[in-house]
């Protein structure tokens, strides 16, 4: 656990200039600020114990500090930061409780975080089975089948059409020239070292939710974690003091394509004059529960309560449902796997068995 005075700084390059690890820095800016130590103090502590990259960040802030920016302004300036933190921070400069808005803005982000880490791996594990049982049947029928063609060739019996067939398929992958396989090999390497990459730079999570967001079925669970995140991302800039149209409008990225230029529309009628939550109904941002949560907000003036609550409402939603897949894919696509391998197994055994009966 840090100490105060003894941040921890993790690298992260998700965007350009990007240094630091958003959560990361609320959490020891916080934690720093709220122990008493000044702003340039706190960069100080976080610059001795940074390298590269991070610590250029740093030394940039503070440079921009010393010449009369405020820290928002310095954030910006180094593209290091979310908008979402670069506006809480903004907000708390002018209301004062800057240590505060940190560690609202850090938990918000721990809680994204986990269920990020959820959804991305229902959508890994699934995705590593098939990987393992392919490389499985590989092996199977490229050094396993050819050698009990051998044998079961040289009984001189006749063999079952299927496994004639599963023997034709091995001997034909087994005559694939030995530099493809290693070429092949390579590109596995490579395309392996290509997602630890972009997991480590951030842009893993992009790919695959662009990928799990043309998949039917699964593109309902994307959907509904990019509105968790906008509606929980959203409460946290208007209780920091953003107003309510600049926040979702910072928040726009989280949604899944399709739900972004939806907002556009939902926001510009907004700024015309159009209820808020009517206009982002008839765009299809929210369902009629949203509708109902936030007409009442308007009227009570407690817009970021109503935001958390849709916030709960889509992650209880979303869990469930993460709960189910969770419990029904790995069952299933075990049974998958065990026909396809068993069933490689019993075609190569079946003409053993046949000769077996005969004697």
């Amino acid at each position: 656990m840090s100490r105060p005075g003894e941040a921890r700084v993790r690298p992260a390059a998700a965007r350009p200039g990007a240094a630091l690890d958003d959560e990361q820095f609320a959490v020891d800016l916080g934690l720093m600020l709220n122990s008493g130590l000044t702003l340039m103090d706190t960069l100080k502590t976080l610059r001795e114990r940074a390298h590269g990259a991070v610590a250029h960040t740093l030394d940039a802030m503070a440079t921009r500090l010393r010449q009369g920016e405020t820290l928002s302004q310095a954030m910006l300036s180094s593209g290091a930061f979310r908008p979402a933190l670069v506006a809480c921070v903004k907000s708390s400069e002018l209301t004062g409780d800057m240590a505060d808005s940190l560690r609202r803005y850090a938990a918000n982000a721990a809680r994204m975080r986990s269920l990020r880490s959820r959804l991305v791996s229902a959508l890994v594990y699934p995705g590593l089975l098939l990987v393992v049982a392919s490389a499985v049947v590989v092996f199977l029928l490229v050094v396993v089948v050819p050698r009990f063609a051998l044998v079961l060739e040289g009984s001189g019996r006749e063999m079952p059409a299927l496994s004639r067939v599963l023997i034709v398929v091995g001997r034909t992958l087994n005559d694939v020239p030995a530099p493809l396989w290693l070429g092949l090999a390579a590109l596995a390497l490579w395309g392996g070292f290509g997602v630890v990459q972009a997991a480590r730079e951030r842009r893993l999570e992009a790919m695959l939710t662009a990928v799990a967001a043309r998949i039917p079925g699964v593109r309902d669970l994307v959907r509904a974690f990019g509105h968790s995140q906008f509606s929980r991302s959203g409460a946290m800039l208007v209780r920091a003091g953003v107003p309510a149209l600049k926040a979702l409008a910072m928040c726009r990225e989280l949604l899944a394509g399709a739900d972004r230029q939806a907002l556009d529309k939902a926001l510009a009628a907004a700024a015309a004059g159009a209820p808020l939550s009517l206009s982002l109904h008839q765009q299809g941002v929210i369902d009629t529960l949203g509708l109902r949560v936030l007409r009442v907000a308007e009227q009570t003036g407690a817009l970021e309560a109503a935001l958390e609550r849709l916030a709960d409402v889509h992650d209880q939603g979303l869990e469930r449902t993460l709960d189910r897949v969770g419990r029904l894919i790995e069952p299933v696509l075990m049974l998958g796997i065990g026909l396809v391998v068993g069933g490689i197994v019993v075609l190569m055994y079946l003409p053993i068995f046949q000769l077996a009966a005969s004697l």
